[in-house]
């Protein structure tokens, strides 16, 4: 799925935001500085507000920036992105980028005591148990992110089944579990972990990159701990950071 995706095509702004995306992405604008409102608005056939709400839509994006006194640029390079992390954590949305297949998959649930970075992580208390599971994510078939899964017993409505898994861990935890999810926190790292390796059909010794995951909910109670691992030769993510 391409950055366009994130698009509403449902209103002439965002009809208007769709194809100054596709312009800016073709490298239409000479020097990648957009010509003035007005301009704009008579190449695209639509109002001056219009544009204005259209610029807006691609700010938000990454796509262009403003500076005062100096006008608005575009940046070909970020529209040609197709798997964002800072505008998706959906991993079969990033998977599914540029046409791909990808589908995921719920196994291995089990109740246990849980890992010391989940029970560190979830603030547990020594008798509470957590489920564990795994959540299998393939690209074209192939391996391409293994998820480890720590839930609070305490937080399930109802357990769930193997087999087929929810589009996404937010979607799982609040179709089965109490509370809102709202925010996540990450922590990058590196680990040779040779289950995940394996997973990957890799060399057990291969570093591979870590995600340690904390979710929350509405009121900030910790709710999900997640070791995430990435295979190295699934299509690279990218992250769009702003500078001041």
């Amino acid at each position: 799925m391409g950055l366009s995706a994130k698009l509403d095509r449902s209103t002439l702004r965002s009809q208007a935001a769709e194809i100054l995306f596709n312009m800016i992405k073709e490298g239409k604008f000479p020097g990648n500085r957009l010509p003035a409102e007005e301009e704009l608005a008579r190449r695209m056939g639509v109002s001056r507000a219009t544009v204005r709400e259209a610029l807006y839509s691609l700010v938000q994006l990454g796509v262009i920036t403003k500076k005062q006194g100096k006008g608005n640029f575009c940046h070909p390079t970020i529209a040609n992105l197709s798997a964002r992390l800072d505008i998706s954590t959906d991993f079969l949305e990033l998977l599914r980028a540029r046409g791909r297949e990808a589908r995921v998959v719920h196994r291995n649930q089990t109740l246990t005591e849980g890992s010391p970075e989940a029970r560190e992580a979830l603030g547990l208390a020594e008798v509470e148990q957590v489920v564990r599971f795994e959540r299998l994510y393939y690209q074209d078939e192939l391996p391409a992110i293994l998820v480890e899964v720590e839930i609070p017993c305490n937080r399930f409505r109802e357990l769930p089944r193997g087999g087929e898994a929810q589009p996404t861990l937010k979607e799982f935890y609040e179709q089965h579990c109490e509370g809102e999810l709202v925010k996540m926190v990450i922590r990058m790292k590196s680990r040779i972990y040779p289950p995940a390796a394996a997973f990957f059909g890799l060399d057990d010794q291969t570093p591979l990159l870590w995600w340690q995951e904390k979710w929350l909910t509405l009121e900030d109670r910790p709710a999900c701990y997640t070791n995430v691992y990435f295979n190295p030769h699934i299509e690279p993510l990218a992250m769009v950071v702003a500078l001041g």
